[in-house]
């Protein structure tokens, strides 16, 4: 009776921050990612990036939270899961088909949110590396007075400094325009107003620049450059020019839109709950294990197009090994889980394995499959084996009926994600945070915006490969060790 303890800490410890990070994180950073790109300078942006990197700071903390406090390998936590849900079923006949199957909301909801989070965050930190914020306080008064934007002379040029040769080399300078003197003083002379601005190519004097200023407020000053578009960013707050937030954002919105909609059709543990009958096909199998399955066509013909056509839809799977009872035939059973780490820890399990022949999703068939120890765990399996099975299996053979009365629990087993999260992958993902918050409230522009956007994305990827880097090593280490095994 030891195992109440484990699954009371696995359930607080590990779903409740595993489930509430799954949902907030993506959350949060699409709305940074949106205000940072969509919106102007101004309270509604402040607000909108502050409470979104604040959510990003408190799932960090829940993750850490889990980490420390019910920590535990892949393995300890799929156990976890089992026993919890086996708990939660006892006392239900093991030889029936339940008449009402559950959906999958919550591991549906932790592959959505993890395939808009990768895309996000790469967008993000893209253009928290290129962004322009303003930080000096002109713009934000011209803003504040209606600055409108016109085209104006140069008067002088001052401090130029070049990037390149030639005419159309890069140059950032200070410029010196003659603006409209204030009212009342109509025929007075242009009132100068100096400001710095990096050009795509050399100015001369008497060239023209895109200049926003107020319109008889000459002693607010005035920013310009020669492109209307940044003008018009410097105007408005935005953190990035016209053509970096329509590069990034159509990006970020196609990818995202793209790896959602292919999830959505191929996806096996996606579905609804839904209830069994007559039509559906139930096996008596047992895990053997974990494994690998080849999902191959037929060979037809010889000739190299037949070939290369077999090639392209071949696919090499990582599943659970079912032995179908009373035969020598094996079911290859894949799902979004680690088939490694789950075939041990369910290898001996007997159950049913149920599906429908016409509920297919791409070249599977979505299948559950039933534990006798009363659990619900999700997958498919492919569709060439299900069709051979049907026609291979007698029918007398494939299970019992369905029973209305028994009820059993889903195995979720990626539940528990957070608390897998390795020490030195926290310490990384803390170190991206801390230079995302610098990002954000350092509104200086200069190249270390890049090298800082490319340590945050990079720098939890570098964990992860030094981690298993020193594990590698650690296991030749004690593999050539004697008795290194124990």
């Amino acid at each position: 009776m030891k195992e109440t303890p484990d699954a009371g800490t696995y359930g607080a410890s590990g779903a409740h921050s595993g489930r509430w990070v799954s949902v907030a994180a993506p959350l949060a950073l699409v709305a940074l990612t949106a205000a940072w790109l969509f919106l102007g300078a101004g309270a509604v942006r402040t607000a909108v990036v502050w409470l979104a990197f604040g959510v990003l700071v408190l799932c960090l903390g829940a993750v850490g939270a889990s980490v420390f406090r019910a920590g535990a390998p892949r393995n300890e936590t799929y156990a976890r899961a089992v026993r919890a849900a086996s708990a939660a079923s006892a006392g239900t006949r093991p030889a029936a088909v339940p008449a009402r199957l559950h959906g999958t909301p919550w591991p549906s909801l932790r592959a959505v949110g993890l395939l808009v989070a990768l895309p996000t965050l790469v967008c993000l930190w893209g253009v928290l590396a290129v962004a322009e914020p303003d930080s000096g306080s002109r713009a934000p008064a011209l803003r504040e007075a209606g600055a409108v934007t016109g085209s104006f002379r140069i008067a002088a040029i001052e401090h130029e400094v070049t990037e390149g040769r030639g005419r159309w080399a890069h140059a950032t300078a200070d410029f010196t325009v003659l603006l409209p003197p204030a009212n009342g003083q109509r025929g007075g002379r242009g009132v100068p107003a100096t400001f710095t601005a990096a050009t795509e190519r050399r100015q001369e004097v008497g060239g023209t620049l895109y200049v926003g200023h107020v319109p008889g407020h000459p002693e607010l000053g005035a920013v310009g450059d020669d492109r209307r578009a940044e003008v018009e960013r410097k105007l408005s707050g935005r953190a990035v020019e016209a053509s970096t937030f329509w590069v990034a954002a159509g990006f970020w919105i196609l990818v995202t839109l793209g790896l959602c909609a292919g999830w959505w059709r191929e996806g096996v543990t996606r579905r609804g709950a839904r209830s069994t009958g007559e039509d559906w096909l139930a096996l008596r199998v047992r895990v053997t294990g974990g494994g690998k399955h080849t999902d191959a066509p037929a060979a037809e013909g010889t000739d190299q197009l037949t070939a290369r056509e077999r090639r392209d839809n071949t696919r090499r799977l990582r599943c659970l090994l079912l032995a179908v009872d009373g035969t020598e035939r094996t079911v290859p059973f894949h799902g979004e889980l680690s088939s490694t780490v789950a075939g041990t820890v369910l290898a001996g399990a007997s159950g049913l394995l149920v599906w429908h022949p016409q509920r297919g999703r791409g070249k599977d068939v979505l299948a559950e499959l039933i534990g006798d120890d009363g659990w619900q765990l999700p997958g498919a399996v492919p569709a060439r084996v299900a069709q051979d099975v049907q026609a291979d299996v007698p029918a007398r053979e494939r299970g019992p009926v369905s029973e209305a009365g028994r009820q059993v629990p889903l195995l979720d087993l990626g539940v528990a994600w957070s608390a897998t999260v390795s020490k030195p992958l926290l310490v990384g993902l803390a170190c991206s945070v801390a230079i995302m918050g610098a990002l954000l409230a350092v509104p200086d522009n200069g190249v270390w915006r890049l090298w800082a956007g490319a340590a945050g994305l990079l720098v939890p990827l570098a964990t992860v490969l030094v981690q298993e880097v020193f594990l590698a090593d650690e296991g030749s280490a004690d593999g050539a060790a004697p008795g290194g095994g124990d």
